[in-house]
């Protein structure tokens, strides 16, 4: 019996631009995510917060969209206990698996750049999060209008807008927080409960100290997040609340844990 000769096929494939590999790498976040334990987390909130919300306000009598009807979601307690979930659910091993199986350095070998690398996780990690916070409420706002009784389409479109400014901040919000623990070990359980934990503790610590200073609750990322969306929707922040404080803890939340996840990759990226 003859062998049969190894027939040698050329790649036909083109290589992904170097700036448009995280593409990739968002790409393959959001199908990993998108499964299991994580979209039956969006669903139950869908229908907890939006579907339960929305046949309210369509039944109820209205003559246009009100911000503080789009408030109360954004506002409430059960939007953002799903929202911390759905965060240490989808960083708890955005970051942390790579760490502890090494493939992080070969990511970084040659192929990405550190800051390409956390973008790509960054942005996969952030279209999970706009299927809770944005494309529900939007959704519910559009048939809202669509059902409203008053000619004033103007004022419901702009409630829209402020609508999506919501989703769009609160998405992006608990993020950082998410990327910097799961860049700070190698376990994603530990990520996870961390993210969760983190959040919780910051919230029993400013409800604590709120009875001597309402700015106390500035320490908990609920008290951030539900004080800034009263700011995108035009109302009033919450009696005692400085708006400049409220600015530096929203930095506070973002910018530190984003950067302190990125010197984790930049130093693995150089050996370290």
């Amino acid at each position: 019996m003859g062998l049969n000769p190894i027939e040698y096929s050329p790649w036909t494939g083109t290589r992904s631009e170097h700036a448009q590999r995280y593409l990739v790498i968002a790409e393959r976040v959001l199908r990993d995510k998108m499964r299991g334990w994580t979209i039956a987390l969006i669903v139950l909130g869908i229908v907890l917060i939006d579907l339960l919300n929305l046949i309210v306000m369509i039944m109820m009598p209205h003559e246009v969209l009100t911000s503080e009807s789009m408030l109360s979601r954004f506002g409430g307690t059960l939007f953002f206990v799903f929202t911390i979930i759905l965060v240490s659910l989808v960083c708890g091993d955005l970051l942390a698996e790579d760490l502890r199986s090494s493939s992080i350095t070969l990511y970084l070998s040659r192929a990405l750049r550190p800051a390409g690398y956390l973008l790509g996780k960054s942005a996969g990690a952030l279209m999970v999060m706009l299927m809770f916070t944005l494309l529900p409420a939007v959704m519910v706002g559009v048939a809202v209008m669509a059902t409203q009784s008053g000619s004033d389409y103007l004022a419901s479109l702009e409630v829209i807008g402020q609508t999506i400014a919501a989703g769009l901040w609160t998405a992006v919000f608990l993020l950082p927080l998410g990327l910097m623990l799961s860049s700070l070990t190698g376990r994603k359980t530990y990520a996870a409960v961390g993210t969760f934990m983190a959040a919780f503790v910051l919230e029993i610590i400013g409800s604590i100290f709120t009875e001597f200073d309402p700015n106390w609750h500035l320490i908990s990322p609920f008290g951030v997040m539900y004080n800034s969306c009263l700011a995108i929707f035009g109302q009033d922040l919450s009696p005692g609340i400085d708006p400049v404080l409220l600015a530096v803890m929203a930095f506070v939340f973002t910018v530190p844990p984003a950067l302190i996840a990125y010197y984790r990759i930049y130093r693995k990226g150089v050996g370290k």
